[in-house]
């Protein structure tokens, strides 16, 4: 989860032993009852009739995407006003708010947080959310208060090497030229085939207001032309690029529904 959102919190990282995931239990955080990420086994997973496509407002809009920032740990994607999601067994209709991607070391160390059946994929796009487009601070507060879109990228073989030459350096932000929508970057994903649980923010402060909805089918980019394209424009081609942001956390495992 992005730490555009974090804040209220103290020193944490990822690839130290002193900050690193192994140590955040210890500085007070991520230690609730229904922490993300988790690894879904699919044998474990119930089937809730309920449930259905989640609607997606705005996302084919271009102008939606503002601004890209390198934060030092990820890169954030502020979003315009405007880009809404709702639908079955969710409370209210949500706001994205930014979006950002995990990813590992190419294709031989995937990164994404959640797992599937023990194994990860190459990436995972987060979209960010919140309830009724309250504040994060705000959102926060909520049990619910926020709604986070996860979409796994997987890297197939791929010949562009040399496609992307540069990452945007850390504290640097850029602007976008509305090329390219929200919905350029997803493709046309199955909105009906999702796992839904209650969870967490992935960093600290770990708080426990997300709703997870992950879908089930990766974005295959050597396949997907514009996806790759996308992501070479925004400094995330793992394999051209030879980029690298140390592992998330490992899977928490509560043995909480998922739907």
């Amino acid at each position: 989860m992005p730490p555009l959102f974090l804040f209220l919190t103290g020193s944490w990282c990822y690839d130290s032993l002193i900050c690193g995931p192994d140590t955040w239990s210890s500085q007070g955080h991520c230690n609730g009852k229904r922490q993300s990420p988790i690894d879904i086994v699919t044998s474990s997973v119930r089937h809730n009739p309920k449930l259905g496509a989640v609607t997606l407002t705005g996302y084919n809009d271009t102008k939606k995407l503002l601004e890209m920032k390198n934060t030092g740990k990820t890169v954030d994607i502020e979003l315009g006003e405007g880009l809404q999601l709702s639908g079955p067994g969710l409370p209210a209709t949500y706001t994205a708010k930014a979006f950002h991607l995990h990813w590992g070391d190419g294709v031989h160390k995937p990164g994404s947080e959640h797992y599937i059946n023990g194994e990860r994929y190459s990436m995972e796009l987060h979209i960010v959310h919140t309830k009724n487009n309250t504040s994060v601070s705000e959102a926060l507060k909520d049990p619910q208060g926020i709604a986070v879109l996860a979409f796994f990228v997987q890297v197939r073989d791929w010949g562009g090497e040399g496609l992307c030459t540069s990452m945007l350096p850390a504290g640097i932000s850029t602007k976008f030229d509305g090329s390219f929508s929200l919905q350029d970057l997803l493709g046309r994903p199955e909105l009906d085939r999702y796992y839904r649980y209650p969870g967490s923010l992935t960093t600290p402060g770990c708080d426990e207001v997300v709703l997870w909805t992950i879908f089930a089918d990766p974005i295959l980019v050597s396949e997907d032309v514009v996806s790759a394209a996308i992501l070479c424009k925004l400094g995330f081609w793992v394999v051209a690029c030879g980029l690298m942001i140390p592992s998330p956390q490992p899977p928490h495992q509560e043995g909480r529904n998922k739907y």
